[in-house]
C-alpha cells in the first residue's frame, strides 16, 4: 500500500513537468479528493502543498506574493473537501477560492484594473475549473474500481 502511495504521489509530481498548461493539472483535485484518502489531517493538507512548492521550484518563477496565495488554496482545498463530501461542490469551490485569491495578489502585485484583471484570469481559471472536475471525477472512477475488486477478493 505504501508503495502505492509514493507511486501517486510521484505521478502527481511528475504530472507538472509532462507539458501540461499549468492550469490543467491534477494537483488541485488530488487535493479536492485526499480527506477521502487518509484521516490524518496533516497528510492531507501537506501532501499537496509539499507536491506545489517541491515542484515549483524547478518550474518557472513566480512571484513569492502569487506562490503564497496559491498555496493558501492548497491549504483551503482539503479543508473545505472535509466539511462537505460532495466532491463537485468542493471542487467548484476551490476553483472559486482559487479565482478570488489567487487573482486578488496578481491584482495587487501587477497593479491596474482590479475588474480587468478578474475578467482576464476567467478563461484561465474555467480551464481549471474542467481539469480539477476531470481529475477528480477519475480519481473518483479508480476509487470504485479498488473497492470493487477489493470487496470481489473477499
Amino acid at each position: 500500500m505504501l508503495k502505492n502511495i509514493f507511486i501517486v504521489l510521484g505521478l502527481l509530481a511528475m504530472s507538472r513537468f509532462i507539458g501540461l498548461p499549468s492550469n490543467f493539472s491534477p494537483l488541485l483535485a488530488f487535493a479536492v479528493f485526499i480527506p477521502r484518502i487518509t484521516d490524518k489531517k496533516n497528510l492531507q493538507i501537506l501532501l499537496p502543498t509539499f507536491i506545489l512548492l517541491a515542484t515549483n521550484y524547478f518550474l518557472e518563477p513566480v512571484n513569492i506574493f502569487i506562490l503564497l496565495s496559491i498555496t493558501m488554496v492548497f491549504i483551503l482545498t482539503p479543508l473545505l473537501s472535509m466539511v462537505s463530501k460532495n466532491l463537485v461542490f468542493t471542487s467548484v469551490s476551490s476553483v472559486f477560492i482559487w479565482h478570488l485569491i489567487v487573482n486578488s495578489s496578481v491584482w495587487i502585485v501587477n497593479g491596474g484594473s482590479m475588474m480587468e484583471t478578474f475578467l482576464l484570469a476567467i478563461p484561465f481559471d474555467f480551464k481549471l475549473l474542467i481539469s480539477t472536475c476531470l481529475y477528480v471525477a477519475m480519481f473518483y472512477s479508480v476509487e470504485k474500481i479498488y473497492f470493487n475488486i477489493r470487496t470481489a477478493r473477499r
